[in-house]
């Protein structure tokens, strides 16, 4: 009888710890547990002090002093921007916010907005958008001032200093003054036209020269470009682009000056560099020529939704994207941008196969000329001969999407191809390897 006793005692002891184990706590979401590492990655690169955003987010106070903005701008889709589709193609890593990371945040508010305690900050895993060595520095050669007001574009030439060729893996420029550097631009000039860059160079005045060309083709090669947030990137592994003894370093650099803070600029320019790499890569605008000489790219006054595509077989001209590419084979495409100016409402890259079928590189349906990133590819897209990389720009040419210059709205005209921001374009970065 003892033991039948034990028995259901020891049958039941469990089932009464079980009872009286009280539910585990529900996970409290903090700022410095869940909230600041999202905001650090995604937020501070521009919302710190000194850069161009309008104010910083590096803390739980400057998160408070501006919180409904922040939450509207968040819910919005407006911040961070990533105005590229995101079902396009698979992005990596971008500023956009994924859906869960939103979430964290929304839940965080509901819950009181809970500082939490600093020792529990980590940052968040994965792959960082910004340059992961220095080989080289290369500062402007002198100070410049804009003197012009908001906008003003200016170019300075900086020299290479290599006497063997060196292999460019990756970039990133340093705006001596962040919130005055609206975006940039950079290239390597290989040396048959250096001197006609440098003749346009020293009939200025001044550091640099007035500016709105880049070269094309041949000329040279894009190196990259800076927008506000931009910490720098390194190109895909095993590619770079071969830069000759003789080139130059040409920077076009938009400065703008609403933020208030003008002075002295020297932007610096960093490198990665190797002796070799295993695949050499080639940087180029992909823009229809007639647009350009024939001015066939004409967006008529007070009219919006006005297209313009450009389809080429890019692999029939590989040589020119690089000169040590053959012509004919296929292309290996890692990242793009698109490049309109103020008046643009959409931009889209895409290959059309040769089977009928399409393959989006980038799609932007909502162009903002303040956000022109670059759209670095999870895996690259193989462009095959007889493919068409297909280029297509849309505007608005109406009176209520004119730009405000000193204070008035400008009155719509013809508008067509042209270098200056009140003109207008439809290019394609492309960065590729055979």
């Amino acid at each position: 009888m003892l033991c039948s006793q034990t028995r259901v005692l020891l049958v039941a002891l469990p089932l009464t710890l079980w009872a009286c184990t009280p539910p585990p706590a529900p996970q409290v979401t903090t700022w410095h547990k869940d909230v600041a590492p999202i905001i650090e990655r995604k937020c501070a690169t521009c919302h710190e002090p000194g850069n161009i955003a309008p104010f910083s987010l590096r803390t739980l106070a400057d998160w408070k002093a501006v919180e409904p903005q922040a939450l509207d701008a968040i819910r919005a889709g407006r911040m961070p921007p990533f105005p590229g589709k995101q079902s396009c193609a698979d992005y990596a890593p971008t500023q956009a916010l994924a859906a869960e990371q939103r979430e964290v945040i929304e839940k965080w508010v509901a819950e009181g907005a809970l500082e939490g305690a600093e020792a529990d900050f980590v940052p968040l895993p994965g792959a960082v958008d910004r340059l992961t060595r220095v080989d080289l520095s290369l500062p402007m050669k002198e100070a410049f001032t804009p003197t012009q007001s908001p906008d003003e574009y200016r170019c300075f030439l900086i020299d290479w200093p290599y006497d063997v060729p060196k292999y460019i893996t990756g970039y990133e420029l340093r705006p001596g003054i962040k919130a005055m550097v609206h975006h940039a631009d950079i290239f390597f000039l290989n040396p048959t036209v250096v001197a006609e860059w440098e003749r346009r160079d020293a009939a200025e005045a001044g550091p640099g020269w007035e500016c709105y060309s880049i070269p094309i083709g041949q000329e040279g090669s894009w190196i990259g470009t800076y927008v506000p947030g931009n910490r720098g990137v390194d190109f895909p592994e095993g590619t770079g682009l071969k830069v000759p003894v003789g080139a130059k370093i040409y920077v076009q650099v938009h400065y703008n000056t609403l933020n208030g803070e003008v002075g002295p600029d020297v932007s610096t320019l960093d490198l990665r560099l190797e002796d070799k790499v295993r695949r050499q890569a080639g940087v180029q605008a992909v823009s229809d020529p007639n647009w350009i000489t024939q001015r066939t790219m004409s967006i008529p006054a007070n009219q919006k939704d006005v297209t313009h595509r450009f389809d080429i077989d890019a692999t029939m001209f590989a040589s020119i994207i690089n000169q040590n590419f053959v012509d004919g084979r296929p292309l290996k495409l890692y990242a793009t941008t698109m490049h309109l100016h103020q008046l643009g409402q959409s931009a889209k890259l895409e290959i059309l196969r040769a089977d009928g079928t399409t393959t989006c590189g980038v799609d932007i349906p909502k162009w903002d000329f303040h956000w022109q990133l670059a759209y670095t590819l999870e895996e690259p897209i193989v462009i095959n001969p007889g493919d068409q990389l297909s280029v297509s720009c849309t505007w608005d040419n109406t009176a209520a999407n004119q730009p405000v210059i000193n204070g008035q709205r400008v009155v719509p005209r013809d508008r067509n191809w042209g270098a200056r921001t009140q003109d207008e374009m439809c290019v394609a970065g492309i960065y590729v390897t055979q």
